[in-house]
């Protein structure tokens, strides 16, 4: 229990001070928990740091790897796989945030995110490598490296989420998924008319 109160605490906190004026005293009160407490659950800050990740990376995975696991084509698997992220990556903000106000892109540089954040990130990629890899054979995305457009897909996703967030996130999930979705129909995917 103490360990969840710490996580969802400190997701807010990283979230709104970002990670490097968050304060591990900060996370404490606002857990509710004495410092003592919290060290005998977690070593420090960036042992709390990475297990929002962890928590939030699991949870996130669990559900895409799913949508990308049915029986539906892959590119069906693709755009249902684009849904389910955009869905749980607006039903979570805080967590956006948090990546969002890394500095970094989502992206593969350890120095700048972390080691546990560049293996999610090539699983994610990896992920949709494989999806794509099919959809090209299916003959409906442009044959090219699925490495690279599957990071194309990843970036085509940052682009209009933090175009959302920048906004005001007034638009819901759906028409956001819808809006990412036209654009990588226009950019990755063969011509269905």
């Amino acid at each position: 229990m103490s360990r969840s109160l710490v996580l969802e605490s400190a997701e807010r906190l990283f979230a709104t001070h970002v990670y490097e004026r968050t304060k591990i005293q900060d996370i404490a009160a606002a857990s509710g928990l004495s410092l003592g407490t919290l060290y005998s659950v977690f070593d420090g800050k960036s042992d709390i740091y990475e297990a929002v990740h962890d928590e939030r990376l699991g949870q996130l995975f669990r559900l895409t790897g799913r949508a990308m696991k049915s029986e539906t084509s892959a590119t069906e698997r693709l755009m249902e796989g684009n849904r389910v992220f955009v869905h749980w990556l607006t039903e979570h903000p805080d967590y956006l945030r948090i990546n969002l106000n890394s500095g970094g892109a989502w992206s593969s540089n350890q120095q700048q995110v972390g080691k546990g954040l560049v293996d999610a990130w090539h699983r994610g990629i990896d992920m949709m490598a494989h999806a794509i890899a099919e959809a090209m054979r299916d003959g409906d995305v442009r044959e090219a490296d699925p490495v690279i457009t599957a990071r194309l897909m990843a970036a085509t996703q940052q682009v209009f989420i933090s175009a959302w967030v920048e906004s005001g996130m007034k638009d819901d999930a759906e028409s956001l998924a819808q809006r990412i979705e036209e654009q990588l129909q226009r950019s990755l995917f063969r011509s269905t008319s």
